[in-house]
């Protein structure tokens, strides 16, 4: 009985640190964690084509790292105007793209009228990826790894 509980543990504890990608002795620096988005989105957008434009960030914004402290994280979104493209095909070269990096995807429908199709993913170089392929115009948003640092000392520096 005590091997099986050990077993279990051990099996949870695989589970929950690789769903995270990182395990609580994992340290990321700020930099790591800002380059890392930005390559990813950037990535994204490139491989989608077209003229893409930065609506947001990189912005630090507050997180919890896995030890439960504070950390600081980047958000970043860029922007695609109105578009020819072709959703349903978007959505699968980020899905080949994305699943190639690590990160596990699941597509949607976003509950607009009428609705249109999306990509999220989660885990690999960021903790969240998001793609709205709208034809009046394309969005692509993600978050960071929690890194080591203070947002609040971050954003007065100049994040």
């Amino acid at each position: 009985m005590r091997t099986r509980i050990v077993a279990i543990f051990a099996a949870l504890t695989l589970t929950l640190t690789g769903c995270t990608g990182s395990t609580p002795t994992d340290v990321v620096d700020p930099e790591g964690a800002r380059e890392a988005v930005v390559t990813m989105v950037d990535t994204s957008a490139h491989a989608l084509g077209g003229g893409w434009q930065v609506y947001s960030g990189p912005a630090v914004e507050r997180c919890t790292k896995s030890d439960g402290g504070d950390g600081a994280a980047y958000a970043y979104i860029v922007m695609r105007g109105p578009t020819v493209g072709d959703p349903e095909a978007d959505v699968a070269v980020l899905d080949e793209l994305w699943s190639g990096r690590g990160i596990t995807t699941e597509t949607y429908q976003s509950e607009g009228r009428p609705p249109h199709l999306g990509i999220r993913g989660v885990g690999g170089p960021t903790t969240s990826i998001d793609l709205l392929a709208d034809p009046r115009g394309y969005s692509i948003s993600a978050v960071s790894e929690c890194a080591d640092g203070d947002e609040s000392e971050m954003q007065g520096d100049g994040e």
